[in-house]
């Protein structure tokens, strides 16, 4: 399949000795190489020599190279510079814990945070978020991802969403949004909630996080357990 030059518009960066080194764009990479030998005889830029880093500039050239037309569209530039994105700060075993008068409020844990320059919202990597009442843990929340907004403290939850209070009542959506100011959670998408057997289904949420205030907004169905012969019927 043989070895693929990179495009147009990147930097190859070689040891941190030898500093960074424009492609030329009159040729092809190995007569870049070629060049840069004749040009710097010392420092033995061959590209087969030593590993080097490829920084993408902001020109992108399609590219196509493989054993085969694999009839896939061609990236867009604003596709690949999205994916080219470097987060300004990223830390495993993040925490963000919400205080009023000394007592804790919540307490939000993630695997991995990142934060990107010019962005308000930190993205949250495999969250646990633990609600508080004076002091005492009443529930959690749980999901696969989520943003935090570090000013407003506002929190957005998404898939695999489920809230759990310590008394056993049971949240599960896949998407969740946490006002900080209302200490409300909601959504506009299906819920199922559980406490003692019986179900409540439906699409649209309000409710506290100890879930003792939960409204459902549209198509509510409910499930009830007869508690006498353990029957249960649907309404």
């Amino acid at each position: 399949m043989g070895v693929v030059p990179p495009p147009l518009g990147v930097l190859i960066a070689n040891r941190p000795a030898l500093g960074w080194w424009p492609v030329y764009p009159s040729g092809s990479f190995l007569e870049t190489m070629k060049i840069m030998d004749r040009k710097y005889p010392s420092r033995k830029c061959s590209w087969a020599r030593w590993p080097v880093r490829v920084l993408v500039l902001g020109a992108v050239m399609t590219h196509l190279a493989g054993c085969g037309d694999s009839g896939e569209p061609a990236q867009t530039a604003s596709s690949r510079a999205k994916e080219g994105r470097v987060p300004e700060q990223q830390f495993f075993d993040y925490r963000l814990i919400e205080s009023e008068a000394g007592v804790r409020q919540w307490i939000l844990q993630s695997e991995m945070m990142l934060k990107y320059s010019g962005e308000r919202d930190v993205n949250l990597f495999t969250l646990n978020m633990d609600f508080f009442k004076e002091g005492a843990h009443f529930s959690v929340l749980t999901a696969d991802s989520g943003k935090a907004n570090l000013t407003s403290k506002n929190i957005h939850a998404w898939g695999n969403v489920v809230v759990v209070t310590d008394d056993g009542r049971v949240l599960e959506t896949e998407e969740l949004f946490f006002d900080n100011e209302t200490q409300l959670i909601h959504n506009d998408v299906f819920n199922r909630f559980t406490q003692d057997g019986d179900v409540l289904t439906g699409i649209g949420l309000e409710a506290t996080p100890d879930l003792e205030y939960i409204e459902i907004k549209q198509e509510v169905e409910a499930e009830v357990e007869d508690g006498a012969n353990g029957e249960s019927g649907s309404r």
